[in-house]
C-alpha cells in the first residue's frame, strides 16, 4: 500500500513540475481600455476602448496587466499633473464584450459617484504593447558572496 501511495504521490509531482514548465502566454489581439480614479477628486478619467497585441496567459488572465495600468498612471501624472490616481486595465479578446465591459464600468461610476468622467481618446493616451521575457537564471552565486555566519572559537 505504501508503494502505491509513493508512486501516485511521485506521479502527481512529476506532473506538477511537467504542467509548470509549459506555461507559456500566447500573443492575441486584445481589446482593453483603462480607467482611473482618486477618492479625494471628482475628476476620472476613462480611456477609448483599443486594441493591443498583448500576452494572454494559460489561464485567460492578461499578463503584464500592472504595466498596463502603470502606463496609465505614468500618462497622467505626466501629462496631467494628476497624483495618487487608482489605475485599473478591463481587457477582452472579443470587442463586442469589451464595449459592454466599457458601457458597464461607465454606467456603474456614473450611478454610484457624483464626479466627471474626463475621455482619454486613443489620440492623447494609447496603451504600448509589453513584451514577454521569461527569467532564465545564467549561473549560480559564488559561495564566497553568500552571507553565512562566522563561527568563533
Amino acid at each position: 500500500m505504501r508503494k502505491v501511495l509513493l508512486c501516485a504521490w511521485l506521479f502527481v509531482m512529476l506532473a506538477t513540475v511537467a504542467m509548470a514548465y509549459q506555461v507559456q502566454p500566447r500573443k492575441l489581439r486584445v481589446y482593453m481600455f483603462g480607467f482611473a480614479t482618486s477618492y479625494v477628486d471628482s475628476v476620472s478619467y476613462m480611456t477609448d476602448l483599443q486594441a493591443v497585441d498583448a500576452y494572454i496567459m494559460p489561464n485567460g488572465f492578461l499578463a503584464y496587466r500592472s504595466l498596463y495600468s502603470l502606463q496609465l498612471n505614468n500618462y497622467l501624472l505626466a501629462k496631467r499633473g494628476r497624483e495618487n490616481m487608482t489605475c485599473t486595465v478591463f481587457f477582452s479578446k472579443s470587442k463586442s464584450k469589451a464595449e459592454k465591459k466599457f458601457q458597464k464600468v461607465r454606467k456603474k461610476f456614473q450611478k454610484t459617484h457624483r464626479g466627471i468622467i474626463q475621455p482619454l481618446g486613443i489620440d492623447v493616451f494609447r496603451f504600448e504593447p509589453e513584451e514577454w521575457t521569461e527569467f532564465v537564471p545564467t549561473e549560480a552565486l559564488p559561495s564566497d558572496t553568500i552571507n553565512t555566519p562566522t563561527q568563533k572559537k
